[in-house]
């Protein structure tokens, strides 16, 4: 939900500053843009994976007790234990993996509907 947030928010936004303010053609603006909305898929979508992540590869103690009982617990000592920036531990490593998928996505859709288009669908 996060990454289709951060996706869907910037993607139309980054289209109409790339083709009025910077005047690219249609191309260059659709690889722009989907490029800007890769970048903020991945920065939203970043926090809950690293969560989730810890999540997985948690281990029980001595005692057998596991360091965190839920996804909030564990946000909660992440933020007091290393402040906001934690979360984006790995962000470029996840930036590279996330963002090509979120370009093709949206190179895709721009050319399903130039194909539409030329069917007057």
């Amino acid at each position: 939900m996060a990454l289709n947030m951060g996706m869907l928010a910037s993607y139309d936004q980054s289209v109409e500053f790339f083709k009025d303010t910077v005047g690219l053609g249609e191309m260059p603006t659709v690889v722009g843009a989907s490029s800007v909305s890769g970048f903020f898929a991945a920065a939203c979508s970043l926090p809950f994976d690293y969560v989730k992540t810890q999540i997985q590869k948690m281990q029980p103690d001595a005692e057998g007790k596991y360091p965190y009982t839920g996804s909030l617990d564990c946000a909660v000592k992440t933020f007091k234990a290393g402040g906001p920036f934690k979360f984006y531990t790995g962000f470029p490593v996840y930036c590279v993996r996330i963002a090509p998928h979120v370009m093709m996505t949206w190179i895709f859709l721009n050319q399903l509907q130039k194909l539409e288009k030329s069917y007057g669908l």
